[in-house]
């Protein structure tokens, strides 16, 4: 789990995507005040030597039924000098191993801008186009128990 003194490196790792225009002042400030990123716990990969951030992600409780426990994950993000070494992988399979094991969790959804390759070889599966919600972000969704057909809860928004 991340410390909050993680904070800020972990936000940095998505500048160079999700900064727009803004400065890194602007950018940092609406990081650490965004509603949406105080109501998840962030996760890191870190390297074990030098204890340099490689990886980060969010997970977000999602409550669709009483009887199963779901998960969200985003904000995938490796710092653009380490990108393309498995790092965001190993954490993503690291994170939902330990969410399994700790909490029961088996059912995870995520939206990917990136294409549907790299979460497809962690077992996730494309929602079919008619509870796609998005044009530009692809909803996904991972169950070792369930496939796509049984879940009865709607599809939730972009988290």
């Amino acid at each position: 789990e991340a410390t909050k003194e993680n904070m800020i490196d972990i936000y940095m790792m998505g500048f160079d995507v999700w900064g727009d225009d803004m400065s890194v002042e602007e950018y940092i400030t609406m990081c650490q005040d965004s509603s949406k990123y105080k109501k998840g716990k962030w996760y890191v990969l870190e390297a074990t030597d030098t204890k340099e951030l490689l990886s980060s992600l969010i997970v977000y409780k999602l409550n669709p039924s009483e009887d199963l426990i779901v998960k969200g994950i985003g904000s995938i993000a490796t710092p653009a000098n380490s990108r393309k070494n498995g790092y965001a992988f190993l954490l993503v399979k690291e994170t939902m191993n330990k969410l399994e094991q700790e909490e029961n969790c088996n059912n995870f959804f995520l939206y990917s801008d990136i294409g549907t390759d790299f979460y497809n070889r962690l077992g996730f599966i494309v929602l079919p186009n008619e509870s796609q919600k998005y044009k530009d972000s692809i909803c996904m969704y991972y169950s070792k128990e369930n496939d796509i057909d049984s879940i009865s809860f709607d599809i939730p928004n972009y988290f």
